[in-house]
């Protein structure tokens, strides 16, 4: 028997070996393969599944809540409509997935490779994203409040009406990302690289933007209450006011 990820407040917690035919939660499954499966509200919350293979699969309205999937593969799969609380994404193959419209608060994305995956409407509440690869990864309309994107690779990342209120980013790269209409009221983004980024309509209002650079930013932001904006940021918004 072993001892898989069941979130806080008690981080493990025994599970029986699983039947891959007949998949069950609270289970160890690392034997099996989800590869290209298409299956409709799978329920495997709680079940221990690092290492497993589940690209190319459609999991639609599945349940992967509390789920150890540490270093699983996710590549192209589609997991859509989920509800994914408290989940462990470590180091995990995410290239490519879709999650639009799915439950991830409180869930580790930590070290995970998530270019080009979809993050649309999703609800991702203090989440943990540090030192994930985010390229070209779109999180449009969705909930992002006080998560964690410390050292993450986010290069044209497309953040478009999101709510990322109270969130942190310290050494992350958002370069060219587009943050039109986005919500960083209170977000600290210290030592950052937010160039030639579309800022459009979006709030930084009472951020922390110590050591950051919004070199050639294009579109009009609110700033109002900003802490140690940078010299360049405050030249462009002092030429802005000027015309």
């Amino acid at each position: 028997m072993e001892l898989a990820w069941a979130g806080a407040p008690h981080p493990f917690v025994p599970v029986p070996r699983g039947d891959c035919e007949k998949p069950l939660p609270n289970t160890d499954l690392r034997h099996c393969s989800f590869a290209g499966k298409h299956v409709r509200g799978l329920d495997l919350s709680g079940a221990l599944l690092n290492g497993v293979d589940f690209s190319n699969a459609r999991l639609p309205d599945c349940n992967l809540s509390r789920a150890s999937l540490k270093e699983a593969d996710f590549r192209w799969a589609s997991l859509t409509n989920c509800s994914i609380r408290g989940a462990d994404f470590l180091e995990a193959e995410l290239f490519h997935t879709v999650f639009d419209g799915s439950v991830l608060d409180g869930s580790r994305f930590v070290g995970a490779d998530m270019f080009g995956a979809n993050l649309i409407e999703v609800q991702a509440r203090g989440a943990n994203f540090q030192d994930a690869y985010m390229k070209d990864i779109i999180m449009e309309e969705g909930d992002f409040s006080h998560s964690s994107f410390t050292g993450c690779f986010m290069q044209r990342a497309v953040l478009i009406d999101s709510k990322l209120e109270g969130s942190f980013f310290h050494d992350s790269v958002l370069t060219g990302a587009s943050l039109e209409g986005a919500d960083f009221t209170r977000v600290t983004i210290t030592h950052s690289l937010v160039n030639g980024a579309h800022i459009e309509g979006a709030s930084f209002r009472e951020a922390d933007l110590r050591n950051s650079r919004f070199v050639n930013a294009r579109g009009k932001a609110d700033f109002t209450g900003a802490r140690n904006l940078p010299s360049h940021l405050q030249a462009m918004l002092n030429a802005k006011d000027e015309h």
